[in-house]
């Protein structure tokens, strides 16, 4: 909490902060390159699409997350959003959409990685896009979860895994990898790749296999594929030889480190 608060009389507000009509993606910048970046521009585009809102200067803003990069060095974190623009009062009022780029240099976490299941509570909705009012959803759901800082929420539905907070989740059970799919799951770019590979198999998978999991990974276009320890407690194989198929797929392509 705190007493400082910056109030301004406006006109006119940003619709992503009026309404929520926004999208966003969030990506690596290694040496100039982008993982996947089509991928990305496209759920942008499919999400955008929803509110009636079509972009036709990808090179344009492409261009400007490259140079917005390279101001902080030569790995650096991107997060590309797009919303409604500055309109006056109303839900119907029409605007030219603003873009937003943050850029920052890249961080590796050090920290193990420690999950715990939660149960989402709200109604499961398709993800076809980085839905700025998703994430407020779990905003608000995380105040219930009152993790400490040792954890990271494994969100879950109903006896079924959904993935974590910001990456999809990657299970190694009875030999094969297995990632969530269904309602209220985004199908994030490097868990796209290595289904394409053949690598990932996406299925329903329901709450009883974390008791069978051997191993396990986050996937986001953040930091690629991130090693989990435990779940519930229960220690998992963080040299599972498993894991050497994932990371050799990724290791050749562009825009990978």
């Amino acid at each position: 909490m705190t007493d400082d608060v910056n109030i301004q009389y406006v006109d006119g507000l940003d619709r992503g902060l009026s309404y929520a009509e926004s999208c966003f993606e969030t990506f690596r910048v290694i040496n100039g390159a982008i993982f996947a970046w089509d991928y990305h521009w496209q759920r942008l585009q499919q999400g955008l699409q929803s509110f009636g809102i079509i972009l036709t200067n990808q090179q344009q803003i492409l261009q400007q997350c490259l140079n917005a990069a390279s101001d902080k060095g030569d790995d650096c974190l991107v997060r590309l959003t797009v919303s409604g623009g500055n309109a006056p009062w109303g839900l119907k009022q029409q605007a030219t959409p603003n873009t937003f780029i943050q850029a920052q240099a890249f961080q590796a976490k050090t920290t193990e990685i420690h999950l715990q299941s939660v149960e989402y509570p709200f109604p499961l909705i398709p993800k076809i896009a980085k839905f700025s009012s998703d994430y407020a959803l779990t905003l608000r759901a995380s105040q219930k979860w009152g993790l400490n800082d040792v954890t990271t929420a494994l969100i879950c539905k109903d006896g079924v895994v959904l993935g974590g907070i910001t990456a999809n989740i990657a299970f190694f059970v009875d030999g094969q990898w297995l990632t969530p799919e269904g309602d209220g799951i985004l199908a994030g770019a490097v868990r796209h790749f290595l289904m394409q590979q053949g690598l990932i198999q996406a299925q329903t998978c329901p709450t009883s296999l974390l008791e069978q999991t051997k191993a396990a990974v986050l996937l986001n276009s953040g930091s690629f594929v991130q090693v989990v320890h435990a779940i519930n407690g229960k220690t998992l194989d963080t040299s599972h030889p498993a894991m050497t198929d994932l990371l050799h797929a990724l290791q050749h392509e562009k825009g990978i480190r």
